[in-house]
């Protein structure tokens, strides 16, 4: 693909405008952390066994913390709540606590639960895929809330509100992750089967 292809496929992507979800989880030593993540979907239809799917980096605490208990939660947030946002964003769990000053509680296996949120899944793995540059947990959804009459924050809401610093942090964050990662991706590339390359 050349150049002018990639860059039409990110505009593409950008015609979405995508909800912002926080993916939370805990060791069982305690430590917490979180993130913002890029994607999370519904991966079953049957109310009577929901399942949720999210991707995340390997490299990231959050990653490190779901390998280690076998469990998240996924929070849908709200428009106003676009400073727990930048807060899960922009910096790493293993330097800083994301919680310090958040309101949050725990569900019985310790995950933590960010309060105030518009929706919470507390998600137990079910299933993993290691797509080389993303790490794709399947979970049977064990406990959830919900509230109404409060809209989620989306991405171009969440853009249009920042700092050029904030934009600066996320998209020097997002380049090194790529960089960090090109290699795991590659390697996942080169396994798959020659039909499917």
């Amino acid at each position: 693909m050349n150049n002018r292809g990639i860059h039409h496929f990110d505009d593409v992507f950008k015609l979405i405008d995508r909800e912002i979800w926080i993916v939370t989880s805990a060791s069982s030593d305690g430590r917490r952390g979180g993130l913002v993540a890029t994607w999370v979907s519904q991966a079953s239809i049957d109310p009577g066994r929901p399942v949720v799917v999210v991707g995340i980096a390997p490299n990231h605490f959050t990653a490190e913390l779901i390998e280690g208990v076998g469990g998240f939660v996924a929070h849908l947030i709200s428009a106003d709540q676009i400073d727990l946002a930048w807060r899960f964003a922009l910096k790493s769990g293993r330097n800083t606590d994301k919680f310090d000053g958040v309101p949050f509680t725990s569900t019985a296996t310790g995950l933590p639960i960010v309060n105030g949120c518009i929706a919470w899944l507390e998600c137990r793995v079910i299933a993993k895929y290691d797509a080389g540059d993303r790490w794709f947990y399947w979970g049977d959804v064990v406990s959830s809330t919900s509230t109404t009459g409060r809209q989620p924050l989306k991405e171009r809401e969440l853009f249009a509100a920042a700092s050029a610093q904030q934009l600066a942090a996320l998209a020097a964050g997002m380049q090194a992750d790529a960089e960090t990662l090109r290699s795991a991706a590659d390697h996942w590339r080169a396994k798959l089967p020659c039909s499917t390359r």
